[in-house]
């Protein structure tokens, strides 16, 4: 059974702003909480075929939780998604920026003061769709150029959760690489190795030691990452292999093929195309994911390590939960890491005036 969560918790001012909790139901059953603290995927919880719900998104029970535990569980990630090598935005015409760093050396999922750590504007709430708006500024990031963000939630009659934006770029070349950061376990709790995860990609890009990219791709077979053929999570990461070593487990970015989908999804955007597809052979549950970028990170949860500090979320039930590793597994499509200091990485420069579309679909089946 899912978790009752109290509106209340969520509610309070941060940065000047007040913060809230949205609950977003679908004519299918999927019901969605959605907190404006960092536009977060608080709760994604699915019909469980006997007539309840259960949770399959990891989470806390109160807006204090994600204040004080996982910086990234269940944010819209941005300005630019991954690490950026030493913090250092390299420009077209060979200028080189110093961006703020928050990850050692690197500045990472959009810097200290990225997506994930604001309160966005509401614009829209409907009973099975919200607008939430941001904007990016340079003064936050060192990032030039403003974008104002608006990002669009829906909850479809096909149990499938839709998240769409358009990024309006004002006054200065940018770049911009959103994603999404939920943590999900199809089981509803318990460890994530058991689950089976296909991705239609036949190349991934490697870690240098510092755990940023190396600059080049290269191909899955015969490594812990190859997916295109589905995979238990635990065969993957108990293999012995250097990339396994540098990152502490499986965190690695994964290229998409250039095939078309078989098929699309019902009430999909133009463009998407399936990134990964995650089951839970014990429940029945599975989830696609369809996206518009060319790639997708795929993190096993390797980061959760069971301290009461940062681990303890929402247990099935009303009860508590000390996430171990493995916990929970994200699935994040999302532009090439560290791409604007990569010459063999495909990245765009928006100009003043261009407007950024992008997508993201998570669709649930079973049991």
């Amino acid at each position: 059974m899912a978790y009752t969560l109290s509106r209340e918790a969520f509610q309070q001012e941060l940065h000047g702003q007040r913060t809230d909790l949205f609950t977003l139901r679908g004519a299918g059953g999927l019901q969605v909480a959605v907190s404006n603290y960092g536009a977060r995927l608080v709760q994604v919880a699915v019909p469980d075929g006997q007539g309840g719900l259960v949770d399959v998104a990891l989470g806390y029970d109160s807006l204090q939780g994600y204040l004080d535990g996982q910086l990234s569980m269940g944010a819209f990630i941005g300005r630019w998604a991954g690490r950026l090598r030493g913090g250092k935005l390299h420009l077209p015409g060979g200028c080189t920026l110093q961006l703020p760093t928050n990850s050692g050396p690197h500045h990472h999922h959009g810097g200290p003061q990225g997506s994930r750590f604001q309160v966005f504007g509401v614009t829209e709430v409907q009973p099975d769709a919200m607008v939430l708006t941001h904007t990016f500024r340079t003064e936050d990031d060192a990032v030039p150029g403003t974008v104002r963000l608006t990002l669009y939630l829906q909850v479809t009659p096909d149990n499938a959760l839709h998240m769409e934006w358009m990024a309006e770029v004002a006054d200065a070349a940018t770049v911009f690489n959103p994603t999404g950061h939920a943590f999900f376990n199809l089981a509803g709790a318990g460890s994530t190795l058991g689950h089976t995860l296909q991705v239609p990609a036949s190349r991934y890009v490697p870690l240098a030691p510092d755990v940023c990219p190396t600059g080049v791709v290269e191909p899955v077979q015969g490594t812990p990452f190859d997916f295109r053929q589905p995979r238990s999570v635990a065969d993957a990461t108990a293999t012995q292999h250097e990339q396994l070593a540098r990152a502490g487990g499986l965190d690695h970015y994964l290229v998409l093929d250039d095939a078309s989908p078989v098929s699309v999804p019902p009430s999909a955007t133009p463009g998407l195309r399936l990134a990964a597809q995650l089951a839970d052979p014990a429940s029945g549950r599975a989830m696609q994911v369809w996206s518009t970028a060319p790639g997708v990170q795929v993190y096993a949860g390797h980061g959760l390590k069971g301290d009461p500090a940062r681990d303890l979320g929402r247990g099935p039930g009303q009860g508590t939960w000390l996430w171990q590793p493995g916990d929970g597994i994200c699935l994040e499509p999302m532009e090439y890491p560290d791409a604007p200091n990569h010459l063999a990485f495909p990245v765009r420069w928006w100009l003043p005036g261009d407007v950024v579309r992008g997508s993201i679909v998570y669709r649930f089946t079973g049991p």
